[in-house]
């Protein structure tokens, strides 16, 4: 019985620190958490990922990027207006400090995915592997509606 205790401990304990409240789109391990990862739906292989990122470690995080199972990789982009016109511009990694937050949004930070082989349609989840130096963090990016400008947040809380 102790054996059987013990072997269900070293199980649970091995398993990534998953967060979830029926989503896999929360997850965290030592401190950082990410919540709400979400892309408006696609018609092409390109997407922009929103996400709310708090570095609760004690130490500077540095988001670096993401990539899919795939092995698409995604960028730290920044939105602007270039002769008047809406663009993302390639931005350098991104340091968190400890205790501070980090919000990727419309019209402001985004990780840009490329490449992807098919289009994202409303209610699927892409899963991603989000960078930061050698922690690495797998959440599931809800797909929301073509014309969405925030996550839903339909279903759930945190």
């Amino acid at each position: 019985m102790y054996r059987l205790a013990f072997a269900a401990v070293l199980t649970v304990t091995a398993l990534p620190a998953i967060a979830e409240d029926g989503h896999d789109h929360l997850a965290e391990a030592d401190g950082l958490r990410i919540l709400h990862a979400w892309t408006p739906a696609t018609a092409g292989p390109d997407a922009l990922i929103y996400m709310e990122i708090e570095n609760g470690s004690d130490r500077t995080l540095t988001l670096s990027g993401a990539r899919t199972e795939g092995g698409q990789a995604a960028r730290l982009v920044g939105f602007a207006y270039a002769d008047g016109v809406e663009t993302w511009q390639p931005l350098p990694d991104m340091p968190i400090a400890a205790g501070q937050d980090l919000d990727l949004t419309p019209r402001g930070l985004a990780l840009q995915m490329s490449g992807l082989n098919d289009p994202l349609a409303r209610g699927d989840t892409l899963p991603i592997e989000v960078m930061f130096g050698d922690l690495h963090l797998d959440v599931g990016v809800e797909v929301e509606a073509e014309d969405a400008s925030a996550h839903s947040h339909a279903g759930h809380s945190h």
